[in-house]
């Protein structure tokens, strides 16, 4: 190969690489919001949006209206969701570590198999979820309401569930090792295949 050839080469070889380096930086417009880390979109409106694989880690997405919206395997790693709408959203294996869903509401969502560890979410909804297989431990579940939730081989280990709501949902023992559940609220609750007294 003759030097001008070689040179040739390495510079169309450079340029695809830069090429390929700014696309991969380049933030995704959806419904007009730029998708990337560490975005603004507080109360963005991206109800029923299709932002599977996105990554918005350290985004702030609070009070946003995510409702319907297509997440999975998405990186919302640190990302701030407190208040956001959620309901019915698809969160299968999202990256929600560290994540603050605070008084988020999750009804009807799709979390499972979701890696929630050390996320902060008193008081959420999650009313009839899909928590199948989902990384919850050492998350702050305190007053949460799991309301015909399922937990099935869920991890909830050390998770503080102090005052949280466990009603009709369906969970394993063994998924409250070592968790905090002082005051949680068990009725109809099914635990390992024995649903408990539903309590007056």
């Amino acid at each position: 190969m003759t030097p001008k050839r070689i040179v040739f080469s390495l510079s169309l070889l450079l340029l695809m690489t830069l090429t390929a380096c700014v696309s991969a930086e380049s933030p995704r417009i959806v419904k007009g919001y730029k998708i990337r880390p560490d975005a603004n979109l507080a109360g963005a409106q991206l109800d029923g949006a299709k932002l599977s694989n996105s990554y918005l880690s350290w985004a702030n997405l609070v009070g946003a209206n995510l409702a319907g919206a297509n997440l999975a395997r998405a990186d919302l790693s640190f990302a701030n969701l407190r208040n956001a709408d959620l309901t019915g959203a698809n969160l299968t294996l999202a990256n929600l570590r560290n994540a603050n869903l605070a008084g988020a509401n999750l009804t009807g969502a799709k979390l499972s198999r979701a890696y929630l560890s050390s996320a902060n979410m008193p008081g959420s909804v999650l009313i009839g979820a899909n928590l199948q297989g989902a990384e919850l431990d050492n998350a702050n579940l305190a007053g949460a309401n799991f309301t015909k939730s399922i937990l099935l081989n869920a991890n909830l280990t050390q998770a503080n569930l102090t005052s949280a709501n466990l009603s009709f949902a369906v969970i394993d023992l063994i998924d409250l090792e070592k968790s905090r559940f002082d005051g949680v609220i068990f009725s109809g609750t099914i635990l390992d295949g024995v649903q408990q007294p539903i309590l007056p």
